[in-house]
């Protein structure tokens, strides 16, 4: 059974942090000298200095949520449900719509996500066989680490809003980015335990090999853009 679906493991008391995300890729990743230039870096995006453009969240192209469940369901087999059990997973493209809506994903975010998720395939053992919500697990951790990832470029720039209308409990739903005890809010089948249990699984999968640079997503894209239709 993969360790993503269920684990023994205790769940760590913290969450990583973007920092964390990059300092541990960044031995797997380019030199140093390089990666400076590899994402485009963001300016400062404090309270008085947002525009109005970036008040107005287009959610993910449906062709896009449709490739994310796609590209899940055909990640490993899971195990039948026995009849009559009654579902515990919401339904994954729903649920995929619903959190990058809630999260504010930008495309850049849900590209990086699904170079993960490839990285994550191929770091399966053979035969494995995941649980009904497996792919709901590996899709939280894949958006939680690219959204990490990116934090603080301009690839990441459609999470960081400041709207004086906003109410406070719409502003503690969104958040400043996406992370750990904020997903587990928007998510709302995890707790936080098991959203940084998750989180801890899925880096451990992909062995922390979180470095995505321009030339990456640029490649992923011409090799999918036929299922993308771009």
């Amino acid at each position: 059974m993969i360790s993503m679906a269920t684990t023994t493991t205790t769940p760590p008391t913290s969450a990583t942090t973007p920092k964390d995300i990059k300092r541990k890729s960044k031995s797997l990743a380019l030199p140093e000298h390089q990666q400076s230039k590899s994402l485009p870096r963001a300016q400062s995006y404090s309270s008085s200095s947002s525009s109005s453009s970036s008040l107005c969240y287009r959610p993910l192209p449906d062709i896009l949520t449709d490739y994310f469940a796609l590209t899940l369901c055909d990640l490993l087999p899971t195990k039948q449900q026995p009849l009559g059990e009654q579902r515990k997973a919401p339904e994954l493209v729903y649920f995929i719509q619903r959190v990058t809506t809630q999260a504010r994903i930008s495309c850049h975010i849900a590209v990086v996500a699904l170079i993960y998720i490839e990285r994550c395939k191929e770091a399966l053992p053979k035969n494995a066989i995941g649980d009904a919500d497996t792919a709901h697990r590996i899709f939280v951790a894949a958006l939680l680490v690219a959204s990490k990832f990116l934090h603080g470029t301009t690839w990441a720039s459609s999470q960081y809003v400041h709207n004086p209308e906003e109410d406070e409990e719409s502003k503690s739903t969104r958040g400043p980015w996406l992370n750990n005890s904020r997903m587990a809010c928007i998510c709302s089948i995890y707790s936080l335990q098991q959203i940084n249990q998750l989180e801890c699984s899925f880096l451990n999968l992909i062995k922390h090999r979180c470095w995505v640079d321009s030339a990456t997503v640029q490649a992923y894209l011409l090799e999918h853009r036929q299922d993308l239709l771009l």
